[in-house]
């Protein structure tokens, strides 16, 4: 027991003390264990030697973690109170007490900028964003761009003793700012404005974020976990008995280090980090610390923490690991004085620690050559060198002065003295000519004076090249510098390919009509636009669609459920099949999925179209493909008549079983154990039990229903539960529909694993984990492992690859592959020294002057000449110029009677029971521009099927590139062609080659049939309330082919437009306006009812409804909701039914601006079916008439007065058509239109009043 001068502090059992008092600590400086005593005796003592035995003993001698590499001094002279690893950029930012922020490049710790954020104030606390970087001291916010130029300063009477700050990906815009006061302060980045303050109940002086939760924590020792998108409290915890000095979460873990009160009500540091299991919200078995421990870090996607003292002695804890027989501890160098902070880099290579001294140490990973701080940084921007100048002597009379730039002049000044300059020493000085080529002049066939050669520049026959461009000073210093800016840049020469890039749909005046999509896709298939928030799903959606049974068997459902997934997939599958080319909008799919809240809870929502660069997108598109499938089959499962089936979804359910199906996400920290808190699990209650495991049983056997997306995508699977210490099984059924690859622990291991052999096993995983035993009646570690009793004949992989322990995995094994192949080669090649090929390598034209090119620099190939060795090039490049991949086209999976998957069956001893072989048909991969990093999309790579290219021409089969609307064919090796620098692969989907015979007769069979129009529904709450303004269809006026529809539809807003003024002074559109429909009005075309509607539907919304447009629409504020509404109010999906109904029947469609108007709803018509008046009323070459004037020109009525209606504006379309007919058949069209522009320029196209 010590005492500290505040109060006692008892020491853990293993540490000795000698008689004298003097309590000795074992600790290691990188690993190597000495004594470090306290008390004036240091290690000599009577009990010194003996002790220094069992300790040598006791601890095992090891190599440190983390060792010191670099050691600077701060500006300022002050304690280094923040330090932050920029995110973004190889960039470590510190602030000190007197308000100033320092920033220092790459683990040489290079001095990169420096500059004031506070005069009289410390910061507290430092962040990096996409804009800049974030400064928070007490009373103040500063915004400050990496360069050192200010953004802005935020500070409000609400801003009292500020501490902490924190963003996290769902309010990507917003930033949370604690203190030791009672507001915690929302602020939104882009307004500058607090638009929330929630109550803290005392204080917040840590802000810490896990992906589920937000952690506050309280001086008094309290912490809050809320919720990220409401705020409120979830749980709580008292953690120390004392104060709170710091805590870390990560995962499922939640760590803190404080004070204990003691004897007397003083405080001491509490030597136990108190350890919370988020899963089950309780405390488990706390870790006892060497050091005393003040401030804390978790490594990054790993169970250890790194524990910091104010003395300097840093330890690495293990929360996995409670033994003290690897202790790692080291001393920092502080100079005497105390450390007060530290930072953990995001790939863990590096540590940094800032002390009272301004003294900043940096510390990587032992072993680690080239330490980094991000995985993916870009280019940090410096300041471009002073020009030089070539140096003359004064004496030389041939100096060229006119190369050195002459200075600009001052206000007051008109000319140099160099002007005066006498004209003796002036020469008129000429540009030389520039020497023609030796090639040239060999070549050269003399004609008398003149002389005739071959072009061999492409240039035009009289114009010589000067080459007047002077090499910058950044690239002479480049190439002096060596070999050692090679190496940095050649992450860069590979560029991204331009059909891999992201394009975005540059808007003019008419919108998106100026836009010439055919540029971008010259293929019969139709692209998605990506205009639209969430749209980064338009990938995976084109993959879902050339599933070719999985879109039969969508194209074939049916449902009245407003929010269903699987419908809307069914409608925009159908536009895709007829769209000829045209590009299509998801946008009714991406309101559904809006209004799903489970949708919302895994993250798969966006404010915003380009939001999803801030978060791992691979992680986003996997969770979105595990989320569609299983709602699909879900939807499917309660649509099927059955005994007990629901009509409407169960989103709990649906929520649950989601979870339970990514059990094995291919992340470690998820398939290690946790031994840990095996105490304090015991002590849960059975009432908990229960309910989890009725949760549980619910959750895997609602699954099991069958359905056909099942029996195309699903493996029947038992899941095994065995305790580990009564050995009692528990077999339950599940049903996956998808498959997350698992890899290897130790990635980096030189172990060539086939990609087969990754797949089987993860099919088949199995895991260690906490769970709760019937016969013990407590939590026991059990084992969970999977058997499958079927394989799917449509396989969805997950490849993960959000971490980098994926990536370093597929980088060995494509290094291993290309290191065999080279061998190989060397084998087949012996003479090493003249290695020449015959023939063009692949993507190389040969020079069509073959052995008479006389040019040294040829770009083209030549017969006989030497190899390049591609020294530069990734090893996927490499890798797909000898046309190798890790991933192979085709696999074979055996599924034996024990329920594992092999890749052969040459072993007898084990029962086949199926054999299916997959071919790999689509592939969608995260595009990551390394230039510009905010470029971020996904693509997909697909092999589109015989079925898809007969209804154009030959049933082939051929691979595209799917780019939102760029399509674009490659060659099949593009497919499995995966630079990881840039390309990373998210899904991989394989089908079999022979499905069932079930699943090979399936056919397409509409299903919206004439039904549609006999339930009519209204969402009124107050049913005599409404006012019926049609007169439904009867049943001798079933619309057919050729039937005249007129069709009319007004729209609300949900997003207003944005625009920006050009400096030309022109309006650019940035942004075009978000549309709703509001009501459809359908009349019709003949008939005795003739001009009649019989559909008027006023579409509900659930989004809130910027501008109703009321005197274009008609439209007000109240038509719209339920509760108020005195129109026929129905949703969108009843009267899309009802269209559809229409589309597929054939009828013709009349109208005014209909291709808008089409686009709004969401609907692909033909064009042989629509009759457009905004069309059929144009000349070429002149403006297009609005309805109103062609109303009053031609049919003498005046419409559109105050407000429009779109009954009216039906009715008038379908007689201006009329008309036309009558003029077509006069042959009056050109007179009669020549005369309706002639009086419309003369009134300025305004109806007289």
């Amino acid at each position: 027991m010590l005492d500290d001068g505040g109060g006692l502090m008892y020491l853990p059992d293993q540490y000795s003390q000698d008689p004298n008092g003097t309590a000795f600590i074992p600790y290691s400086e990188n690993g190597h264990y000495g004594d470090m005593g306290y008390g004036e005796y240091g290690t000599g003592g009577e009990y010194g030697d003996e002790y220094a035995d069992q300790q040598q003993a006791h601890f095992q001698h090891q190599q440190g973690q983390f060792q010191a590499v670099n050691h600077v001094v701060g500006d300022g002279g002050v304690g280094i109170s923040a330090l932050h690893f920029d995110t973004a950029e190889e960039l470590l930012w510190m602030g000190n007490q007197n308000g100033h922020v320092t920033s220092y490049y790459s683990p040489h710790l290079q001095k990169y900028t420096s500059f004031q954020v506070s005069p009289n104030e410390g910061v507290r606390s430092i962040l990096s964003t996409e804009r800049g970087i974030l400064a928070l001291t007490q009373t103040t916010l500063r915004c400050q761009i990496r360069r050192g130029l200010p953004v802005f300063t935020h500070s409000t009477d609400n801003m009292v003793d500020m501490q902490c700050m924190l963003q996290y990906q769902q309010r990507p815009n917003q930033l949370l700012m604690g203190g030791i006061q009672d507001k915690l302060i929302s602020l939104d980045l882009e307004k500058l404005k607090e638009i929330q303050m929630h109550d803290t109940g005392g204080s917040c002086a840590i802000l810490r974020y896990n992906g589920r939760h937000v952690g506050c924590g309280d001086t008094t020792g309290r912490i809050s976990l809320r919720d990220p998108m409401s705020m409120n409290v979830l749980h709580t915890f008292d953690s120390h008995s004392g104060t709170l000095s710091d805590f870390d979460m990560n995962g499922h873990h939640l760590v803190t280090c404080g004070f204990a009160r003691r004897h007397g009500n003083l405080q001491a540091i509490d030597r136990f980090l108190m350890v919370y299991d988020l899963r089950i919200m309780r405390s488990v078995s706390p870790l006892q610390c060497v050091v005393e421990p003040m401030q804390l870090r978790f490594l990054n996607g790993t169970t250890k923490i790194v524990v910091m003292s104010q003395t300097g002695q840093v330890q690495i804890v293990d929360v996995n690991d409670l033994g003290t027989t690897n202790l790692d501890i080291f001393q920092l160098e502080t100079g005497g004085g105390m450390a007060l902070s530290f930072d953990v880099s995001q790939t863990n290579h590096c540590l940094a620690f800032g002390d009272q001294n301004c003294g900043i140490s940096l510390y990587t990973a032992s072993g680690n050559e080239n330490p980094t701080f991000n995985l993916y940084s870009r280019d940090t921007e410096f300041p471009h060198p002073l020009p030089t100048f070539p140096h003359m002597r004064i004496e030389d009379e041939m100096a060229n002065y006119a190369m050195i730039p002459l200075p600009h002049l001052p206000p007051d000044q008109t000319q140099y003295v160099s002007d005066n300059w006498p004209d003796r020493f002036n020469r008129y000085y000429y540009r030389p000519v520039p020497e023609i080529e030796k090639s040239i002049l060999q070549s050269m066939k003399m004609v008398g004076t003149i002389g005739y050669a071959r072009n061999i520049d492409q240039k035009k026959r009289n114009v010589i090249h000067y080459n007047l461009k002077k090499q910058s000073d950044k690239d002479v210093n480049e190439s002096r510098s060596g070999s050692g800016g090679s190496e940095t840049s050649s992450a860069y020469k590979s560029s991204v390919p331009k059909r891999y890039k992201k394009n975005d749909i540059k808007l003019g005046k008419l919108g998106v009509d100026d836009f010439d999509f055919d540029n971008f896709n010259k293929t019969s298939f139709c692209g998605l636009e990506a205009s639209l928030p969430n749209s980064y799903c338009n990938a995976m959606l084109q993959i879902l669609y050339f599933t070719e049974k999985l879109r039969i068997i969508l194209l074939n459902h049916f449902c009245i459920r407003e929010s269903c997934l699987a419908c809307e997939l069914s409608y925009l599958f159908h536009m895709l099949d007829i769209g000829q080319g045209m590009p299509c909008q998801p946008a009714n799919f991406l309101r559904a999925l809006r209004t799903i809240p489970e949708a919302s809870a895994l993250g798969l929502i966006f404010s915003e179209a380009n939001t999803i660069t801030r978060s791992s997108v691979p992680r986003i598109i996997q969770s979105w493909n595990r989320f569609i499938l299983q709602q699909i089959h879900q939807q499917y499962t309660d649509n099927m008549p059955g005994e007990g089936r629901s009509s409407s979804p169960s989103p709990s359910g649906a929520k649950l079983t989601a979870s339970l199906l990514d059990w094995s996400r291919s992340s470690p920290s998820k398939r290690t154990p946790d031994p840990a808190a095996i105490a304090e699990i015991e002590s849960i209650s059975r009432d908990m039990a229960e309910v989890l495991s009725f949760a549980g049983q619910k959750n895997v056997e609602s699954p099991v229903d069958d359905s056909p997306v099942a029996q195309l995508m699903g493996m029947k699977q038992e899941k095994i539960t065995t305790c580990s210490k009564c050995q009692t099984k528990t077999v339950s059924d599940n049903l996956p529909l998808l498959c997350n690859l698992i890899y290897p622990e130790q990635s980096t291991l030189k172990l060539k694993i086939s990609f087969a052999e990754i797949l089987s096993s993860s099919l088949c995983p199995e895991q260690v984990t906490q769970a709760w035993c019937e016969k013990c009646r407590k939590y026991q570690p059990t084992t969970q492992s999977r058997r499958l009793r079927s394989l799917p004949y449509t396989l969805s992989l997950n490849a993960g690859m959000d971490n980098p322990a994926d990536i370093s995995f597929w980088n060995t094994q494509m290094h291993l592959i290309l290191e065999q192949e080279e061998k190989e080669g060397r084998e087949d090649s012996p003479d090493k020294n003249a290695k020449t090929q015959e023939t063009p390598p692949q993507g190389q034209k040969a020079c069509r002057y073959a052995d008479g090119c006389t040019r040294s620099d040829c770009k083209f190939w030549h017969k006989g000449q030497q190899l390049l060795k591609d020294m530069d090039l990734d090893v996927a490049d490499k890798l797909a110029k000898i046309g190798k991949s890790w991933v192979p086209f085709e696999v074979e999976l055996h599924l034996a009677s024990n329920g594992l998957v092999y890749t052969s069956k040459d072993d007898p001893n084990i029962e086949i029971i199926q054999s299916l072989t997959y071919e790999l048909y689509a592939v969608c991969t995260n595009i990551m521009d390394p230039v510009n990093p905010d470029s971020t999309n996904l693509v997909s790579l697909v092999k589109v099927g015989p079925s898809y290219h007969a209804r154009i021409g030959s049933p082939v089969s051929q691979w595209y590139i799917f780019n939102d609307f760029t399509i674009n064919p490659i060659p099949k090796e593009e497919a499995v062609w995966f630079n990881l620098k840039w390309k990373v692969p998210c899904v991989l989907c394989f089908t079999a080659v022979q499905y069932s015979l079930p699943l090979e007769n399936i056919r397409y069979k509409n299903p919206i049939t004439v039904d549609v129009f006999a339930e009519d529904k209204t969402l009124l709450q107050k049913a005599g309330g409404k006012r019926i303004t049609f007169t439904p269809l009867n049943n001798d006026e079933l619309p057919r082919k050729g039937d005249l529809v007129a069709v009319d539809a007004e729209f609300v807003t949900l997003n207003q437009e944005e625009s920006e003024l050009r400096s030309d002074g022109k309006v650019s559109t940035v942004k075009a306006a978000h549309m709703s429909v509001a009501r459809i009005t359908c009349v019709r075309g003949h008939g005795r009812l003739e001009g009649v509607p019989f559909i008027d539907d006023y579409i509900s919304t659930q989004e809130q409804v910027v501008d109703y447009l009321t005197k274009f629409s008609g439209i007000k504020p109240g038509d719209l909701d339920a509760n108020f509404s005195s129109k026929h109010l129905t949703t969108l999906k009843s009267t899309y039914q009802k269209l559809r109904f229409l589309v597929d029947t054939g009828v013709i469609f009349i109208g005014h601006g209909l291709k808008n108007d089409f686009r709004v709803i969401n609907v692909v018509v033909p064009s042989d079916q629509i009759r457009d008046t905004l069309y059929l009323y144009h000349l070429p070459h002149h403006r297009y008439v609005s309805l109103k004037f062609l109303a009053w020109y031609f049919l003498e009525a005046t419409i559109q007065g105050v407000t429009h209606d779109s009954i009216e504006d039906a009715v008038t379309s379908l007689r201006l058509y009329k008309k036309y007919m009558e003029m077509k058949k006069d042959n009056t069209i050109v007179e009669n239109l020549t005369k309706m522009y002639d009086v419309g320029k003369e009134l300025n196209w305004k109806v007289p009043e």
